[in-house]
């Protein structure tokens, strides 16, 4: 016969999947408001989410990534209960879920809220309708970007990126600012992202090519070239793909959105503002306590 919760002695009543700056500001508010029940779940070996690779500045009051990620650690409550390189597994309706970790084996544990903070991936290459092999040098820009910034490789030159949004630029500032050749490829008349990561593409005079695509890959073993819609060919020996962001909502499925859930940050839906993400957090940790 299968134990439940009790006999297990596996239970809380907040469950936290994700430790980003959603996932932690959502624990936070929780346990200001006097939860103490709390599991964090987080699938890498650290605290903070994405930020740790973003380098550029912006985040709350000047600060970058890393900087404003410490400010979020300095003031989480030491007395919550957190678990690191732990992958959850599913969740099912009856308020369980399923964890595994090479340090606790597979577990089910049961809870009685759940807050998904899981954040968002990126649209890969082969999402995309490009002919050609698939050369090595072809990277998602958040590849790219947590290359650079966090084991110190630096991209083959030419790089060209596919997209425009926030991403696409902050990665085409930081190459030129290394002294990469750097060109966009945009497929509508305007830059995408955010005014303040517009103005570097200025600054370093990077070409951008509007109104266009990437149809075709060339090189056998390496990227060599691209070719453009409007049927240019570039030179290039890394390809950043910055298309868009998908929400990850895939352990939701089969589930639904029962009145126990609370999804925050890019996970819910995709944030252009820090400051939005740390709110929608506190949102779903005060949302849940009230529900207990």
């Amino acid at each position: 016969m299968e134990k439940t919760c009790v006999e297990q002695k596996k239970q809380y009543d907040i469950l936290i999947i994700g430790a980003g700056v959603a996932g932690l500001s959502a624990a936070k508010s929780a346990y200001e408001l006097g939860c103490r029940s709390i599991l964090v779940v987080e699938h890498t070996n650290y605290l903070g989410g994405i930020l740790h690779q973003c380098a550029h500045y912006g985040f709350g009051d000047g600060l970058n990534g890393p900087e404003y990620i410490q400010t979020l650690l300095d003031a989480f409550p030491n007395e919550l209960e957190y678990r690191l390189n732990t992958t959850v597994i599913g969740i099912h309706a009856d308020k369980t879920a399923v964890l595994s970790s090479a340090e606790y084996g597979v577990q089910t544990i049961c809870f009685s809220q759940l807050i998904l903070a899981a954040g968002c991936r990126e649209i890969q290459a082969g999402a995309l309708d490009i002919a050609g092999t698939r050369p090595m040098g072809v990277y998602t820009a958040g590849q790219m970007q947590e290359m650079i910034n966090v084991y110190g490789i630096l991209p083959q030159s030419p790089v060209v990126i596919l997209g425009s949004g926030d991403i696409g630029l902050i990665m085409a500032k930081q190459i030129a600012e290394i002294g990469g050749e750097v060109a966009l490829v945009e497929q509508n008349s305007v830059l995408g992202g955010l005014e303040r990561n517009q103005w570097g593409i200025e600054q370093y005079a990077i070409p951008v090519y509007f109104d266009t695509t990437i149809t075709e890959l060339h090189g056998e073993k390496h990227l060599s070239a691209v070719t453009l819609g409007n049927g240019a060919e570039l030179p290039c020996k890394t390809l950043l793909i910055a298309v868009g962001l998908i929400p990850n909502q895939e352990l939701l499925d089969g589930i639904g959105h029962p009145d126990w859930l609370h999804l925050c940050g890019n996970c819910n839906r995709i944030h252009a503002m820090i400051e939005s993400v740390v709110y929608e957090g506190k949102k779903a940790g005060i949302s849940a306590c009230e529900k207990l």
